[in-house]
């Protein structure tokens, strides 16, 4: 019995402990809409939380913050949204104004926008205390004889179970530090003990860093850290640490003299201080932004300029290799009938979809480019531009940490009894040619060292099982599949199973399935959005129609979020038909605006 009980208690704790979905919902948006009809302007999330792991996009009518060039949200635990910061105040779940939350700034951008600053706000869950947050936050100000700078760096404490989960802001505006701060980073990695976190700030131009260790009751400033040379003449940027932990960089454009700076070095998250380091250039000319990523390997480190997205391959002793993976292909997004803008490159963010998405600072567009694939070398690290829209426009993307990662077992700090128990986690895409090809994505946490994938294909034999990291699995025919990866480690296991629905609409009097599909906003004006969230098509078609008859659209669905265009058309109704190989499964009315 003792046995069977240890399984069945780390089963559990792996399933509760170490679902760390605290950024699985995105909230992006510029300019909220005076009206909620679709005017392009607003707020919109990318969610992650969804039954097949990719991404679905949609609008959130009536969140009134906006967003300049910075921005932080989190959920708890489960995934479930909690709150945002644009740098000036915190909104709530319930879209209002979080109690004792205003006037955190009084740079140039507040109310309106929230700070100018590309990296000044992030949050961190309370290490011991459920649904409490630390929010750190940066002052952007115009400082005498010296311009714009962020003037100082304050903690606050925000209590969603205050306010019946709606949240207030229980220790307010508290100052760590008084200095002249960059753009470029405020980040944080998990303490080695795995509970605990650090902080980095940064002074503005020079390579001196301030690293802060925040436990449960406090924030305490452990060192400083300065470094021969100057990283930047006050422009933007952006740090983050490896997945691992083990690697910190923060990336920044010295415009003056017409390149990028890449400071790389190593991190003891034990003692909190950088051991190693190196100093990148990478010629950057026009640009004043810069963004970087590591892949969730730990393998890569991605820079981008405004122009230029770079691979860097580099090993333990920091020694390095760098690619270039992308140019900059000169499309501009019309936002209005008089109005383009740029989509250029800009800060990055690795996805819980094992992705890194890219956007540019302060460029009020809606596209997003996405490296799909960044473990692989080169070209197959597959970066595609302007390939992801969201449903409204967006200035910058969130900063978030890696909330997954745990203790450094066995290490001197590893003093608090937490263990990597591993948890499951993974995504799929269906194949666009062959519908019943899927390719299978690990996105599981906290040290995993053994995959075991269950297909629940019984038809296709000793196909139906791998212990591949990322298998390629056909099955046999449409239908339902249970499909389930479990993976272990020397801790313990963890299995994640979801339902996959191929090709499978049923509507008799026996039974009825038929796909969940979301369709908004309507009235349209720019666009709308077709979500197909539980089912991937054998070949589902939209059909768009006139008044007369005229078919104006007809396009694939697949799986996931399908955006349209709606601005080639003219003001009046339409009827959409939506079917699966001759099946009819949703007819709509669409009003254009």
């Amino acid at each position: 019995m003792r046995n069977y009980f240890f399984l069945f208690f780390v089963s559990f704790l792996s399933i509760h402990s170490n679902a760390q979905k605290h950024d699985f919902k995105w909230l992006l948006g510029y300019s909220f809409a005076d009206n909620p009809l679709d005017t392009g302007f607003g707020s919109s999330f990318i969610d992650f939380d969804t039954p097949s792991g990719n991404p679905l996009l949609y609008e959130s009518k009536y969140k009134l913050i906006d967003f300049q060039i910075s921005s932080a949200n989190i959920c708890d635990s489960k995934g479930v949204y909690q709150f945002a910061c644009n740098g000036g105040f915190v909104e709530g779940p319930n879209d209002k104004l979080m109690e004792n939350s205003d006037n955190l700034s009084e740079g140039l951008m507040y109310p309106l926008l929230g700070t100018s600053s590309s990296q000044a706000i992030l949050i961190l869950p309370n290490p011991i205390s459920t649904n409490q947050y630390f929010l750190f936050h940066k002052d952007l100000t115009y400082i005498d004889n010296y311009g714009l700078a962020n003037s100082e760096l304050y903690y606050s404490l925000i209590d969603m179970n205050k306010n019946n989960g709606n949240g207030k802001m229980v220790v307010r505006k508290q100052s760590l530090l008084k200095d002249t701060l960059d753009d470029a980073c405020l980040t944080a990695v998990r303490h080695a003990n795995g509970r605990d976190w650090w902080v980095i700030a940064s002074e503005d131009t020079k390579i001196s860093y301030y690293i802060y260790l925040v436990t449960s009751n406090q924030v305490k400033l452990i060192r400083k850290q300065e470094f021969a040379g100057f990283k930047s003449s006050g422009e933007g940027g952006q740090s983050t640490f490896s997945n691992d932990g083990n690697y910190f960089v923060s990336s920044s454009v010295n415009h003056l003299f017409g390149h990028c700076n890449v400071f790389l070095s190593k991190f003891d998250r034990c003692i909190g201080q950088i051991v190693d380091s190196k100093l990148i250039k990478i010629y950057s000319w026009d640009g004043y932004y810069s963004g970087c990523s590591f892949s969730p390997d730990n393998k890569y480190l991605y820079v981008s300029t405004h122009d230029s997205l770079y691979q860097i391959e580099f090993k333990n002793d920091l020694s390095f290799s760098k690619n270039t993976v992308g140019y900059y292909d000169g499309f501009k997004e019309r936002l209005t009938p008089n109005w383009v803008m740029a989509t250029q490159f800009g800060m990055m963010q690795l996805a819980p979809d094992g992705k890194i998405y890219n956007s540019g600072v302060g460029s009020t567009v809606k596209s997003i480019h996405v490296v799909n694939k960044p473990n692989k070398y080169g070209e197959e690290c597959n970066f595609l531009q302007h390939s992801v829209n969201s449903a409204t426009f967006k200035s910058c993307l969130p900063n978030f940490p890696n909330y997954r990662l745990g203790p450094i077992d066995g290490s001197l700090c590893d003093s608090l009894g937490i263990d990597n128990i591993p948890w499951s986690y993974w995504r799929y895409d269906q194949d666009t040619v062959d519908y019943l090809n899927f390719e299978f994505t690990d996105l599981s946490a906290y040290n995993v060292e053994d995959w075991f994938w269950d297909f629940g294909d019984i038809s296709s034999g000793d196909k139906n099982k791998s212990n591949s990291v990322n298998p390629i699995h056909k099955f046999s025919s449409n239908g339902v599949y249970n499909v389930c990866l479990t993976v272990k480690n020397k801790f313990g296991y963890n299995t994640m199973c979801r339902t996959i629905n191929i090709g499978n609409v049923v509507k008799t009097k026996e039974k009825t399935f038929i796909p969940d599909i979301q369709f908004w906003p309507n009235p349209c004006k720019d666009y709308f959005v077709v979500n197909v969230a539980d089912y991937n098509p054998e070949k589902m078609i939209l059909h768009l129609f006139d008044n007369q008859g005229k078919q104006l659209i007809s396009q694939r669905l697949y799986q996931g979020s399908n955006i349209f265009n709606a601005e080639f058309l003219n003001l009046g109704e339409y009827h959409i038909l939506i079917h699966e190989n001759g099946k009819e499964l949703r007819t709509e009315k669409l009003v254009k605006l």
